[in-house]
């Protein structure tokens, strides 16, 4: 009996830890503290053209804010922080599809707005615990079939994209529990 209790004590410890909110550090603040206590990092801000490879040795990492830089790629790096459950990485210059995230399977949220995407890579529908999808304001015109297997996925914004009515209610149709954001469609390419 006296192993029950224990484990349910656990059990209500671990629900707990991870209920709790996780504050991010400053890049600067960062770079102080014990590696292997930084589990968040905001480097939002810092004008960075690249990563600095300082990054890469946070391996704990499960929110990494990289928002209002001067990245135009991300880089095969990334792909070590297989705990990441949050990626940011709006208002840069990114182009090209960021196929690096689709290494991160434990992401939950992705933030891409306001880049210079083009294009959603197929292998995101293997990001099977992905909520969050916030590309708004890129050049996408479509979206990879493979996202139809995302069933944890409850959020897209496609807000400042132009998308045709048939685009719009393909999506909505096909997956209708998903929150969709998208501006009123144009009737550019019926």
């Amino acid at each position: 009996m006296q192993h029950w209790r224990v484990l349910i004590w656990l059990l209500c410890l671990n629900a707990s830890l991870q209920a709790q909110q996780v504050v991010p550090v400053r890049w600067e603040t960062a770079l102080t503290m014990p590696i292997d206590s930084v589990v968040a990092i905001d480097a939002s801000h810092l004008k960075w053209d690249t990563i600095p490879t300082q990054l890469y040795q946070f391996v704990h990492l499960i929110y990494l804010d990289l928002s209002k830089n001067r990245l135009k790629v991300l880089p095969l790096e990334l792909g070590q922080f297989k705990q990441l459950t949050v990626f940011k990485a709006e208002k840069n210059k990114l182009t090209g599809a960021p196929i690096v995230l689709c290494q991160l399977t434990q992401l939950q949220k992705i933030y891409l707005g306001e880049n210079d995407l083009s294009a959603i890579p197929d292998c995101f529908g293997y990001l099977h615990e992905l909520k969050v999808l916030d590309i708004w304001d890129n050049a996408i015109g479509s979206l990879p079939e493979s996202i139809l297997q995302l069933k944890a996925l409850k959020y897209v914004d496609m807000r400042g994209i132009l998308l045709t009515p048939k685009f719009q209610d393909q999506w909505l149709k096909s997956m209708p529990n998903v929150t969709w954001q998208f501006d009123p469609p144009c009737h550019c390419a019926d």
